[in-house]
């Protein structure tokens, strides 16, 4: 009996580095949502560390692969319209959550899994196509147009809901 030997897995070419960062920083933020719904934390307070996430990490970052998609892709590429249609559905969940008078997990929660869902295809699917379609000084360019425009995420939210609650002795 033999086994299939599974294809080496794709070096992340290091243009890609900084998304993949930033993307590390996101499946966080989805942990730390994950844990509220937990801990029972007021959707008030999860309303408000959403926006906060959006307004100052979250969009400039979907932004960003944006522009990369329309350099390195085609116009009609399936990844191309992919990427863009679940950055739109992301920021429509966020947009119903600011509007939403009485927030209930569910929203929440959706919001969580398929932004979670979305960074896992970007990382498993999406760079490792892009780095076997795009052309090596388009990626190059890439990587210099990331060092200019993206910082290392800083989330300064308070109170960290996301922590355990100490229980009362």
């Amino acid at each position: 009996m033999t086994t299939a030997t599974k294809p080496k897995p794709l070096k992340r070419d290091k243009s890609l580095v900084p998304l993949s960062r930033e993307h590390h920083f996101g499946l966080l933020f989805c942990w730390k949502l994950k844990q509220g719904i937990a801990n029972g934390t007021p959707f008030e307070m999860m309303r408000q560390y959403i926006q906060y996430f959006w307004s100052n990490i979250l969009k400039a970052h979907c932004l960003e692969e944006e522009v990369i998609a329309k350099r390195l892709l085609p116009e009609d590429d399936v990844n191309a319209i992919r990427l863009h249609e679940e950055h739109q559905l992301i920021e429509a969940i966020i947009e119903l959550i600011n509007e939403q008078k009485i927030l209930n997990t569910s929203l929440i929660s959706t919001l969580q899994q398929d932004l979670t869902d979305h960074i896992r295809w970007e990382e498993r699917e999406l760079f490792p196509y892009l780095q076997t379609v795009a052309d090596p000084e388009e990626l190059a360019d890439i990587s210099r147009l990331l060092e200019h425009d993206l910082k290392e995420p800083v989330d300064e939210f308070e109170p960290a809901f996301w922590e355990k609650k100490a229980k009362a002795a």
